[in-house]
């Protein structure tokens, strides 16, 4: 037995073989134009176009793995389907019909089929492997890999196009915010990365321009609004900027919130929210214009300039967070972090901007940023290349992340050129 997405699939593409096509009541068939599949209610494939006997059709072709399943769903009775004029089945060829009682030529496809295809198919589904396909993976042309990761790429802005126009509507149209609010999350790595972008929304960037040359005020502002100043252990530095707060909280009508939750454990000292944070607030005072100045940028050296100088304070010098003091250590952004907001910030915003607008040099030069970075290192990329799919820049990591979350983990291997690739070969 074969799933019906696997029939649509095998029609669509005419993985069958298409030479001496007989309906079951021994017409010759020829295939012209397989029809547009439909992925709403109705008939599998639209206008397609046929030779039945002789005679040329033009209509819309029903698939189904048991052909019983016509009069099951009903479509006897729906006038929907009175434009069938093919039914395709792998098993059970019955005799169906149209609501006005007109019979519909049928196609037992099965006959026709590669049985290959069929085994490849099954081992697929079946396959509890991290990647359904890997023991194929190697088969595989190298060509045919590097398609998918370019398509793969571009699918993954498009995906994060979607969620930075959401992000875009909250904020009326501000790129400014939207950019702080996608930059935030990246600063707060995945553990953190929803607690930073719910910050994000709190802030007000017409306070922050306010004291741009005031780093102090700006992360009384940020660690404020972030609910750090409020509990716990005290130091000198930690209450200088609580008295800070609570005067420009009163002074700017700032809407404290409440109930971060803010993750420590397992995590390195460098990424603690606390350190983050500082860093943030840092960038954001020496670039409070941040989206105008990546906009200037046409060369990944100049978007890592934009991140340079990042003058943390002091205190931060010996501290990861507040009042537990460290062996001095570096404060500024290291360059691996600066390629993960680039990757994660700044090309996802600039590539939704340039979408948006319709500039479609833009939108190129934001992806060809991604391809200047090398590849970046993390457990799905690891076991990617284990199995004999390297990534050569950032630009094939965001294709392969995709690709486990999107294809492999759904198993969508039908709509995947690495799963036709497979089910194609002999």
């Amino acid at each position: 037995m074969v799933a019906e997405e696997l029939l649509h699939f095998i029609w669509q593409f005419r993985l069958f073989n298409q030479l001496e096509l007989y309906s079951t009541d021994d017409e010759e068939i020829k295939i012209y134009a397989v029809g547009e599949f439909n992925r709403n209610a109705g008939p599998d494939f639209l206008y397609a176009q046929l030779s039945i006997g002789g005679q040329t059709w033009f209509g819309h072709v029903e698939l189904h793995v048991d052909g019983g399943d016509w009069f099951k769903h009903r479509h006897d009775t729906d006038e929907a389907y009175n434009n069938v004029i093919l039914h395709v089945v792998y098993t059970n060829a019955v005799a169906t019909y149209r609501k006005d009682g007109t019979p519909i030529p049928c196609l037992s496809i099965g006959k026709f089929l590669k049985n290959s295809m069929l085994v490849n198919y099954q081992d697929i589904m079946s396959n509890m492997s991290w990647i359904p396909c890997e023991k194929h993976l190697g088969e595989i042309p190298s060509i045919i890999k590097r398609n998918m990761l370019e398509r793969l790429t571009i699918e993954r802005m498009e995906e994060k196009f979607t969620h930075i126009r959401q992000v875009l509507e909250e904020t009326n149209d501000d790129w400014e915010h939207v950019l702080f609010i996608q930059l935030a999350r990246s600063f707060g790595m995945k553990v953190n990365a929803d607690v930073f972008a719910r910050f994000a929304r709190s802030i007000d960037l017409n306070v922050i321009r306010r004291y741009k040359n005031d780093p102090f005020k700006i992360e009384a502002i940020f660690f404020g609004q972030a609910g750090f100043l409020n509990d716990g252990e005290n130091d000198d530095y930690k209450s200088r900027l609580r008295e800070e707060y609570r005067y420009l909280k009163r002074l700017h009508s700032l809407a404290e919130l409440r109930g971060f939750e803010w993750k420590f454990l397992r995590m390195r000292p460098a990424n603690f929210p606390t350190f983050r944070l500082a860093q943030l607030a840092a960038v954001y005072s020496a670039k409070p214009y941040l989206f105008d100045d990546i906009l200037d940028c046409g060369s990944i050296h100049k978007l890592f300039q934009t991140l340079q100088p990042c003058e943390v304070g002091a205190y931060w010098r010996t501290h990861y967070r507040f009042t537990k003091s460290t062996a001095a250590h570096a404060v500024e952004l290291s360059a691996q972090f600066k390629s993960h907001l680039i990757i994660n910030a700044f090309v996802p915003v600039v590539f939704a901007f340039a979408k948006s607008r319709g500039m479609h040099d833009l939108q190129n030069l934001s992806l060809s940023w991604l391809e200047g970075l090398a590849a970046e290192e993390n457990a799905i990329t690891r076991l990617y290349r284990d199995r004999g799919y390297r990534a050569e820049t950032a630009a094939d990591t965001q294709g392969l992340l995709l690709l486990k979350k999107q294809y492999c983990d759904k198993k969508k291997c039908l709509s995947c050129m690495l799963g036709l690739s497979v089910l194609k070969a002999k």
